[in-house]
């Protein structure tokens, strides 16, 4: 059942897995901007592992009973930042569904390690799914992250690796790209992009486990 996917009708594991992974997301975000130099995460509070301040509640909510969710996004200011301010922004950007990456595979680790101890009874069920659940859904915020669409990282990336003229016109389409997410998101076309790639990422940690 590893890497199946998540049973959404389980609330606790959903929530759990979310929290998780949302944590683990804006933190990166928060780590990599500070250490370049901006104090705006650390003056935020957005350095520490506690979920939350990392927690928007309606986001939350419609992670519990709807489709999709999200977090509270990490403010910072690139011209704080030491060195190259467009490459920042990219390691910025990318350091959260980056995060998520690592984070699916640490679980996976963890599944290949406590797997052969595992007993058929209740707790191991649980650890099962809960292990299950946040590898599932670190998988899909990476991914669904890098789709290059604003707001998600993977539009600021893409806009971060344009020539600046070339970036400068996409600012007018930006305030398009919510009503296009949501269109994806309700309509499932998201899912006709994402889970290709997801199949793919599951081979690949599988791969770096050594999972069968």
């Amino acid at each position: 059942m590893f890497f199946s996917g998540l049973n959404m009708d389980d609330i606790l594991f959903r929530l759990i897995a979310f929290l998780i992974a949302i944590t683990v997301h804006e933190l990166a975000h928060a780590l990599v901007a500070y250490s370049l130099g901006d104090p705006t995460p650390k003056r935020d509070g957005r350095l520490t592992l506690n979920p939350i301040a990392h927690m928007d509640i309606l986001g939350t909510l419609l992670i519990l009973f709807g489709p999709f969710g999200w977090a509270k996004p990490v403010t910072f200011n690139p011209y704080n930042f030491k060195g190259n301010k467009r490459v920042g922004k990219i390691l910025t950007t990318f350091a959260g569904p980056l995060a998520n990456f690592v984070t699916a595979v640490l679980f996976a680790f963890i599944f290949k390690m406590i797997f052969p101890s595992l007993m058929d009874d209740a707790w191991s069920n649980f650890a099962v799914e809960l292990v299950n659940a946040v590898v599932y859904i670190n998988v899909i915020l990476f991914l669904f992250n890098l789709l290059p669409i604003p707001p998600l990282d993977g539009y600021w990336i893409v806009r971060e690796l344009l020539p600046q003229r070339t970036a400068l016109k996409m600012h007018n389409v930006e305030k398009y790209g919510p009503f296009v997410l949501l269109l994806l998101v309700f309509f499932g076309w998201a899912g006709f992009i994402i889970f290709p790639l997801q199949l793919m990422t599951n081979d690949l940690i599988r791969t770096i486990t050594g999972l069968s």
